[in-house]
């Protein structure tokens, strides 16, 4: 097989040093192992939410976005948020709680809970007089299963007779502690809505 100066010229040209350098210079990908320095500053300790839909409740599931020594994006899901959306959306209140109390540094309890939410606790008590002084700014614990405790100060919504109901403040990251539980519960009681998105 004979090839004509032509096609010869051009067989050179695309197996010449200089060609194949120019072509590597087109088509160059670049690789980078970290995040650039504008995005870094963006997603660094960035708190984002995702959201889960089902019959009758809302799961907000806490991601947090971090970037290690490494420069590698690490993803963290935290305890979602369960929210009631009957009516008005709500936390999802578990009533009555099994094995949870709330005490003030005794291992007496303050009352029943009748319901816990993971923003406010109802509580069915003895005497609701003058509760709002007794127990404003005051440490608590709530002693939620498998002996773990939340610190958490109160603060009085309403007192009825027996009746006592308060928002509440976690102190310490408490807060992950109390909607982990609370998502257990909710899983377990509407097992379910579960099965179906699986």
């Amino acid at each position: 097989m004979n090839f004509s100066t032509d096609e010869v010229d051009l067989f050179r040209e695309l197996f010449s040093t200089a060609a194949n350098a120019e072509l590597e210079q087109r088509q160059l990908v670049k690789v980078q192992t970290n995040i650039p320095s504008c995005l870094a500053s963006i997603l660094h300790q960035s708190s984002l939410s995702l959201l889960a839909e089902g019959p009758g409740y809302k799961l907000w599931i806490p991601l947090k976005i971090e970037i290690n020594e490494f420069g590698e994006i690490i993803q963290n899901l935290g305890a979602p948020e369960v929210i009631d959306i009957n009516g008005h959306e709500r936390s999802w209140r578990v009533k009555p709680p099994v094995d949870v109390t709330l005490t003030d540094g005794t291992d007496i309890p303050l009352g029943n809970i009748l319901s816990l939410s993971s923003t406010g606790i109802t509580l069915d008590m003895q005497d609701t007089l003058n509760i709002d002084e007794s127990l404003d700014g005051k440490v608590l614990n709530l002693n939620l299963p498998d002996q773990k405790s939340v610190e958490l100060q109160l603060q009085a919504v309403r007192a009825d007779r027996h009746i006592f109901a308060a928002r509440f403040e976690c102190l310490n990251h408490g807060q992950d502690v109390i909607r982990q539980f609370l998502f257990s519960q909710h899983r377990s009681r509407h097992l379910d809505l579960y099965r179906k998105a699986m």
